[in-house]
């Protein structure tokens, strides 16, 4: 080999070296940003993340679809929510969650209980439910001229994060979801200066549902308290809501089992009535209540990191969400109690635009953004009971 050859390969290795170190900087220099800064979700359009959220919704919905189709049966999840759409004020008088079924009763009777027909009302009306919730996300989080990567973040969460719109789909038919549509609306219409319509809204959730007296109503009382400065907004949404809780606290459990008066096909859940709290969460194993701690305290430091994005201490607003800490005490359903924290806590930050914040969270230093990673994680659903259901080695 001549001199001039081997010179040539020598440049020629130094030249691939040189090219192999500038690509790794590069990756480094990529890698530092993302960290830094957030995903880059600049290409990620209002109506693309409307459908990739509805297809995260059939996601969470495609075990009890697959086991529908394999056994014939319907599953006992779905029969359970089934179960509340039949309970009415006119069957049994004043109970708890009897509001939606007695709207629905008229379009029930006519079809056979516990049918196809009530199962297609029931998730159809949930799949519209989570879609105007889609909407209203890529709305707040997706609007063209937002370029704060950790804003359009706050999206890709509930896109695919445990606590999103995955859990919607897991479980779908369940009558939070009715009061998140009314959470919505009585939000807006504190926005709008309609107190007494929130009020309205207010009463009809805990008639809907009574857990909204924890994840939703503290909210609502909170950013009309900061919308308005008066005292009197207060008073108004949260005494009709007050003596609501009260009174179906007093009146509004049954003396006894309905489910003999209840369809058999549709019945699995008759016994809520009968009791009257929620039951505590017994019997499980640590990795459980360790990995709840982490999934409510994860949504709380996500709600801090949005008032440090504005300089801003924490408020009545900022405490409303805590407010959901009760249900942990009250119910076994842990999953469900983290995605209603995690709807409270979004709540919070969807209304900073009218209080003169910014909708957005502050996720650096980096450490805090590994802190959050594994609630961000999509994992499917995060539960109901059982947390990660789409995770066997978790119990």
């Amino acid at each position: 080999m001549t001199l001039g050859t081997r010179d040539r390969s020598a440049r020629a290795k130094e030249f691939l070296e040189a090219n192999r170190l500038f690509k790794s900087a590069v990756r480094q220099k990529e890698w530092r940003r993302i960290a830094l800064s957030g995903s880059d979700l600049s290409r990620l359009s209002p109506q693309a993340f409307v459908v990739l959220a509805m297809v995260a919704y059939m996601f969470g919905l495609s075990p009890w679809l697959a086991e529908y189709m394999r056994s014939g049966a319907v599953p006992p999840a779905l029969e359970w929510n089934l179960t509340h759409y039949h309970v009415d004020y006119f069957q049994f008088g004043f109970l708890r969650r009897a509001l939606v079924g007695t709207i629905l009763l008229p379009i029930f009777s006519v079809f056979p209980d516990g049918g196809l027909a009530e199962y297609a009302i029931l998730l159809g009306a949930d799949a519209a439910i989570a879609l105007v919730l889609a909407v209203l996300v890529a709305r707040i989080f997706l609007r063209p001229h937002i370029t704060n990567p950790n804003k359009r973040l706050i999206a890709l969460i509930c896109l695919i994060a445990p606590v999103g719109f995955v859990q919607l789909g897991y479980d779908a038919g369940r009558l939070d979801h009715v009061n998140f549509l009314l959470f919505v609306a009585a939000m807006r219409l504190v926005v709008l200066g309609q107190v007494l319509g929130a009020a309205i809204l207010s009463v009809a959730m805990l008639l809907v549902h009574e857990a909204a007296l924890f994840y939703a109503l503290p909210v609502v009382v909170a950013f009309a308290h900061a919308s308005t400065k008066s005292v009197a907004s207060v008073l108004v949404i949260g005494v009709p809501a007050v003596l609501c809780a009260s009174a179906l606290a007093l009146w509004g459990t049954a003396g006894a089992d309905l489910a003999p008066a209840l369809p058999e096909n549709a019945n699995i859940a008759a016994g809520v009535w009968s009791r009257n709290l929620l039951e505590p969460a017994r019997g499980f194993g640590p990795l459980h209540y360790i990995i709840t701690l982490y999934l409510t305290f994860a949504a709380l430091v996500f709600l801090r990191r949005h008032y440090k994005a504005n300089a801003q201490a924490p408020d009545l607003l900022f405490a409303a969400p805590f407010a959901v800490l009760a249900l942990f005490a009250l119910g076994v359903d842990y999953g469900r109690w983290t995605h209603v924290l995690f709807v409270s806590v979004l709540a919070v930050i969807a209304c900073a635009p009218h209080l003169g914040r910014k909708a957005e969270v502050e996720l650096t230093p980096v450490s805090i953004k590994l802190f959050l990673l594994p609630w961000m994680l999509p994992l499917g659903p995060v539960g109901i009971a059982l947390l990660y259901p789409f995770l066997p080695f978790i119990s």
